[in-house]
Order: structure tokens, then sequence, then C-alpha cells
């Protein structure tokens, strides 16, 4: 490589670096500022996935089972979609406490390295390494989809390997080389599958643009160059088994796989205010689930765009062939049918239009086509296309703004929509400016100067609007609170017997972030075995099993610890709670609490759990694994009830008398407690956090024959219904708790390699119910013999074991993960024979 070439691509690198750096300086974010990302989903998600990365990277310790997963879970399929990026391997040289910083500067180093496999693009498309290229990695490198969703930084892999595909399909066509096309679309699948899965369907469209531009119907090779693009693609797909296989049989575990029709009626997605997002701020971070396809490309490329159509120095075959392209990108996001397809067939749970990146990337690259064939020499081209390009800006915020006005006039509720007048001032005084140094630089060369200022002010601008609109949590705190809970976490884990769970009800990490954390991943983040877990690799089985048990779930994603009781933990094993109050933590142990498994009545294999019957399903759960029937809830006496009417809801007034000693809990569903409120003798319960849904709620200890008085005020129509109210009896509780206590499972091995190791003394043959979801991937072995596993209570696991002693091993393989191996190491050996093959019979076809 030529030290021209080597100057040009390091500038493509550094100048991406350079802006990004001081864009996050500018608004104070690590590692220029105390201001972390702990906004969305990096703080809720990434940053506890990503220091579970960082722990086994540094330990050595590669497991991919993990018990801080809700009750327990296959890690694979985060993995390969939040964590496969080489980037991440940086992770090790950060500590678990500054991962967020970490977090921003791989993110700025992926930005930066956009512009650099963007240069590399145009520099082979073009057969040019000249300074103005820069103009256009640029606007690539800070599109709207980079702007709007940079914190989800695992799709910006996929933005870096979109150029080397197209890269690596213009040389199948041009020179019949399948190498860097199988290379680049085989690792854009590994790094992040979804948007690789995208780039799959892009490079049959851009196959298909590149082969009617360069008249490949016409030559003899064509049967030749579409054969080999079909092999390549193929076993580039399957060359990714080892990620694909193991991870589609875990998200056909989740809500994911449910089927909406409406998500592929021919409707659609946007109207003309979609136009507002090829402006600066066309939106905003708070707009982030619901908004228009984030296309924004800053002004010298729209003002090109337009003009590749408006000039005649374009053909007409060139421009029906851009057109072709473009078109098919637009329907693909503005008609529902095409926009599912290209999600996965599935609509995606806010953040929309995640394909807008490949739309761009195709207008930046056509605006370049423009800027090549000299349109910007052409006064009326320029001038056509200014003025398209400021009427396009102006019907997006005409309807933007008068929408909602209609709407309002007609009597509904005005829409959350923004009209921001300054950006749309601004987004018009850059394309005014543009659009005379775009004619300037027609005139004298030196003007692209000022073009790339123009560039770099837009693309910086449209950042800070989104980014100015979130808040940021502090490095600082994060750093403080992370280390005083961990060393609590640890002690913990240190002195508690293994194979238990921990809950934090009230972390201290809180402190640290801008708006409510409700601490879903804490367990991934601290590494201790919990029940709470936020991901969309959620298993809808054990969300279920739990939800029925009276845990809170806000929708598929989540389930949290909110909503046990002392029944529900000793079921799942939970030995400590911890909690932060007055800047210190206090632990609460219970050191009767059973191990993940033990001995239960054959009762369990025929029990059911109901819907909205949270604790008569905890009563009829315990009697199945005590073999009894027994009631351990008791139902409070209602002695009297009111029903009065307050404003848009009711105030329900219950009197009760209490039947045992014990905690009293309160279910009914359905109701919202995000509306509803409740007291107890006058006091408010407060809710942890935002309650849109029923969960069992404790009300409290009370002795037996207790009277007191509960309120809820609540739109939900309610009844008089002993069942609402609960009491757990303590002392008929307490003694099966010892029963089970005592016929647990001795768990021997820390939960952290995939394997349960334990032993157990049978009296008598018993199955063994473990607190573990259900699992294929889960092998069973008692004193060395493979034995069954059953699906039992929802999504629990059993064995069945006969009298005497048991050596108990489980084992756990990640479904599909060997299958994918093998599929990919043929794949590639495939590809390999059909290189040779290739170079033996095209050998004319090659240069």
């Amino acid at each position: 490589m030529r030290k021209h070439n080597v100057l040009y691509y390091l500038m493509a690198f550094f100048i991406n670096l350079f802006l990004i750096s001081a864009i996050f300086y500018y608004v104070g974010l690590v590692p220029f500022g105390d201001g972390n990302f702990l906004t969305s989903d990096l703080g809720t998600q990434y940053i506890a996935f990503l220091t579970e990365l960082r722990r086994q990277l540094v330990t050595g310790n590669i497991h991919l089972y993990l018990f801080s997963q809700s009750l327990g879970d296959n890690f694979f399929p985060i993995i390969s979609y939040y964590l496969l990026s080489p980037f991440n391997l940086l992770l090790v040289f950060f500590t678990s406490s500054r991962v967020p910083i970490a977090a921003d500067i791989i993110i700025m180093l992926k930005i930066s390295t956009m512009g650099l496999t963007m240069a590399y693009f145009l520099a082979k498309y073009f057969k040019n390494t000249r300074y103005s290229n820069y103009l256009f990695t640029i606007a690539y490198s800070f599109c709207g989809f980079v702007a709007s969703y940079f914190y989800d930084l695992m799709w910006l892999d996929a933005l870096i390997m979109l150029p080397l595909v197209a890269c690596g399909l213009l040389k199948l066509i041009e020179k019949n080389k399948v190498l860097l096309y199988y290379i680049s679309l085989f690792f854009a699948i590994v790094f992040n599958y979804y948007l690789g899965y995208m780039l799959c369907i892009f490079s049959v469209c851009f196959f298909i643009y590149l082969a009617l531009e360069r008249d490949l119907l016409q030559k003899k090779n064509r049967v030749v160059i579409i054969r080999n693009f079909l092999i390549s693609s193929i076993l580039a797909g399957m060359s990714a088994a080892f990620v694909l296989i193991p991870t589609f049989a875990g998200m056909m575990k989740t809500a994911k796989t449910s089927f909406d029709l409406f998500n592929y009626l021919p409707s659609a997605r946007f109207g003309f205010e979609a136009f507002t997002q090829l402006g600066i701020g066309g939106n905003t971070f708070a707009q982030r689930l619901h908004h228009g396809p984030s296309v924004f490309m800053t002004s010298t490329v729209l003002i090109l765009l337009l003009g590749y159509f408006f000039s005649g120095r374009i053909t007409k075959k060139d421009k029906g062939h851009a057109f072709f392209l473009i078109g098919v990108l637009l329907l693909s996001m503005f008609v529902t049918t095409f926009n599912t397809v290209w999600h996965m067939f599935q609509n995606p749970a806010g953040f929309p239009f995640r394909n807008s990146f490949i739309f761009s990337f195709i207008c930046i690259f056509i605006a370049h086509k423009a800027f090549s064939a000299g349109v910007f020499k052409d006064i009326n081209t320029v001038i056509s296309a200014s003025c398209t390009a400021a009427l396009l800006i102006c019907i997006g915020y005409l309807t933007e703004w008068m929408i909602p006005k209609l709407i309002k006039q007609m009597g509904f509720g005005t829409p959350d929509n923004e009209y921001n007048i300054y950006y749309f001032s601004l987004t018009l005084i850059c394309i005014a400016v543009t659009g005379t140094f775009v004619y300037l630089y027609g005139k004298n060369k030196y003007f692209g100067v000022i073009l790339l200022f123009m560039v770099a002010f837009e693309v910086g601008a449209n950042f800070v609007s989104v980014i100015d609109t979130a808040g940021f949590g502090s490095q600082s705190v994060y750093q403080k609170q992370y280390k005083l809970e961990a060393d609590v976490l640890t002690d913990v884990k240190r002195n508690s017997e293994i194979g238990h769970r921990v809950i934090v009800s009230k972390s201290g990490l809180n402190k640290a972030f801008p708006e409510q954390y409700n601490n879903y991943n804490d367990p991934i983040l601290f590494n201790i075995n919990g029940l709470s877990l936020y991901s969309s690799t959620l298993s809808q089985d054990t969300l279920e099993t739990m939800n029925k048990l009276g845990y809170f779930s806000r929708n598929v994603r989540r389930i949290s610890y909110i909503g046990g009781t002392n029944l529900t933990n000793t079921l799942f094993g939970v030995d400590d709670d911890i909690g932060q109050w007055s800047h210190s933590y206090e632990v609460e142990t219970d050191y009767n609490s059973p191990s993940l498994g033990f001995l239960a009545s054959p009762d369990i294999y025929d029990f059911q759990l109901m819907s909205n019957r949270a604790l008569d399903n905890q009563n009829r759960l315990w009697q199945a694994i005590n073999g009894n029937n027994k009631e351990y809830y008791k139902n409070a006496k209602i002695n009297k009830w009111t029903k009065v009417k307050s404003g848009k809801k009711h105030l329900y007034k219950y009197y009760l008398t209490t039947s045992a000693t014990g905690e009293l809990y309160l279910y009914t569903s359905p109701i919202n407690y995000v509306s509803s409120k409740v007291y107890v003798n006058g006091k408010k319960i407060k809710m942890p956090v935002l309650i849109n849904t029923a969960m069992v709620i404790d009300l409290g200890n009370y002795d037996s024959g207790e009277k007191l008085s509960v309120d809820i005020r609540t739109k939900q129509p309610l009844e008089y219904d002993p069942s609402y109210f609960q009491t757990l009896d303590a002392s008929e509780f307490n003694q099966s708790k010892n029963n089970i206590r005592q016929n647990s499972l001795n768990i021997t091995s820390r939960l952290n390699h995939d394997t349960v190791r334990g032993d157990i003394n049978v009296k008598k043959s018993s199955p063994m119910l473990f607190s573990i979801p259900y699992d294929k991937g889960w092998k069973a072995f008692d004193n060395g013999k493979r034995i069954k596993t059953y699906k039992v209570v929802g999504n629990l696991t059993a064995i069945d074991l006969d009298k005497g002693y048991h050596k108990i091993i489980l084992k756990y393989e990640v479904p599909g993960l060997k299958i994918g191996w093998i599929i990919t190491i043929i794949s590639i050996v495939l590809f390999g024979i059909f290189l040779v093959i290739k170079k033996k019979i095209d050998p004319k076809l090659e240069d």
C-alpha cells in the first residue's frame, strides 16, 4: 500500500475520532467528563451484559449458563446478540466499575472505524483516494441512525461491515472474486445476527443494482457471476451456523415467536412528517421509541442526491437504476409488510426503522456519484436541488405542526409531536449556505474545505440535538456505589451457602442513574444468583411461571423479584435480602432457606398453575410439594366493605380480621397500581416501581384475630372477596420449610461453570424439584448414570430419586451449539473447495 493511501485511511479514521471526541467533550460524557450514558438500554441492559463479559474474559471462566438471568437461563442468545463484537475485547483493560467508560470508548472507536470502511468502499468504487471523500465518510459515520441509536452499540458493527459487504459485491461483479464478500458477510452475521440479516437482504438488492449498472445480463459470464454470488451468500450464512442455530433455539423460548397478523398488513408506517428526519434535530432522545425513519444525511448529501436526478449529466438509465434501489429501500420502511420482513418478521418494540442506515448508505453513495459526475457545476441543478431540499423540510415540519392542530379541532387528544422552530430554521440556513458552496466548489476546489466544515457542523449539531435531550448519569457516583455494593455482595456470597439466591431490594447504585433504575439486571451486573431480568432473551415459560406466582412483569422482556412472598422466597432458595439504608447496607439472612434442589411429593407432576390466581397457586403448590391438604394461606375475614365514588375512581374500604399469624398479602387481578393506591390503617403502601399489572403486595405482619382496614383507590372494579387478602400461616409454613430444608440437595459446586454438583441421602423414593427452569440443555446424572429430567410447576425441573445416597450432577450444553459448529466447519471447508474449483473452471474470468 502506498504511503498516500495509508494517510488517506488514517485520516478517514482520525477525522471521525476527532469529531466524536469533540461531541462527547462538548456534552461532558466520559472519558472527557463525569457524565455517562446510563440511559435507555445502555444503562439498563448493555452495561450489565458487558460487565459479565468482562468478568468472564478476565477470569478465563467462560460459561454459557447464568443463574443471574432470572432463575437461570442460557447466556448464549445474549452473547450472540449483544456481545460478539471484537471491540468488546477492550473491556479487559477496564475494571468492572469503569465499564461505562469502556462502552463510550468502544462507541467512539466504532464510529471512527465506520469512516475507515466507508473510505475503503469509496476508494474502490470511484477509483480514487481524494480527500473530498471525507465529506461522505463523515456523513455516513454520523448519519441519522448513528445519532439516534449510538448507545445501542452492538448495532454499530453492522455499519462497519456494510461498506465492506458492498465492496465485496463490487469485486464479485467486476473481477469474479468472492473472498471479500464471503468474509465480510460472514462476520457481519457473526458480530450481530439481527442487523447481519438485514445486510443479507441488502446484498441481494445491491447485487441487482450493480448487475444492472454494469450490464451483467449482457455479458458472457453472467451465469458464472450469479452462481458465485448465490453460492458465496449461502455458504457465508451457513458458516455462521455456530451462532445462528443455538441463538434460534434459545430465542424460540421467548415471546418473539408470537405471530401478529397486523404486522403484515400493507399499511403505511409514516407520512409527510418523516421529511423532518432529513434535517438537523429531526428526532430527540425522548422520541427514541416512536419516530420516523432516522435518515439524516447532511445538506451536502441531500442536495447532491437530489441533484443526481435533476442533472442532465446523469443518464436516464443510471437515474432509473438509482431510483429502483432507493425506491426498494424506501418501501421497505414505508410499508408495514416489508418493514416486518426486514426486522426478522417481528415488529420492533421501540427503536423503529432499524434498517434506515442502509437507506442512508445508498443515498450517500448516490450523492457521491452525483459529486463525481460534476453536477455541482450546473447552477440550475444546484438551485433546483437546494430548493427541493428546503421544500421537503418545510412540508415535513408543516405536516408535523398542522396534524396535531387538526386532530385537536376534531376533538381528539393532541399527539405528542415536537415542533422545534430552532432546528427548522437552522436546517434551512444550512441548506442555503451549503447549496451556495456546492456551486462555488465547481469554481474553486478550495471551497471543499468549507463544505467539509459544514458537514462536520451539521453532523455535530444533529448528534447534540439527540444527546442533549437525554439525561446523564454520574461516573464518579457509579464507581463509588458499584464498589460499595460489590464489596457487600462479595462478603454475602463468601459467608452464604452455595446454591442459594440473593435479592437486593434497595440498591445504592440507583443514585448514579439519571432516571428511575429498576435493577432488573443487577444480578448479572454483580454476578449473583437472583430472580430478575430485563432482556429480549427472557424465556416466556419462566416469565409466565413467575408471573402466575405473583411476581411483577412489566412486559414480555422483564421479570422482577418484586411480588415475592416468604413462600416463593423459600421455593426459589432466597437466602439473603440486601438493602442500602442511610448510606449503609443491611443484610437479612434466612439460613433456613433450602438450596436450588429439594425433595418433593410426586404430586408436583400433576400440578398446574392458573392465571390470575397467584396466592391460590402458591397455596396449592406448597400442598403439592409437601403432599398434604393443609391451608398454608388463610383468607382474612371481611367484616364490612364499602364502595364510594371518588372522581373517576372508586374508593373500596375493607374492614378485616386476620385468620392467622404471619404476613398478610393482597392479590387481585386485573389491576394497575400506577393509577391505584393502597392504604393499610390509613398509611399508604409505597410501591417500589411503576406497577402497571397485578402482583402480590405485602401488607405487613399481623397476629391472628387482628383488626385492620385496607383502602384501595382504583378504576378497576373490586368485589366482596376474602381471597384478595390472605395470610401465610407462619406456624404451618415454617414447619414445612424446616422439613424441606432438611431434604434439600447439598450443593458442592459454585454455579458459574455450567455445572451443578451436589449430594443427598434420600430416605424415601421421591422426586427432586429444582428451582431451575426446564431446559433441554440440562443433562442430569445420578451416581454417574444419565437420568431423565421432567418439566413441572410451569417451567421448573424435576428428577426421580430412589432411596439411598445420590451424587447428582447437572451439566449444561447450549442446545444447537454442537450441530452449529459442525455446520460451520463443513461450510468453511466447502467454501475452500469452492475456491479451488472456481479457480480451475473460471481462470479466464479473473485478472
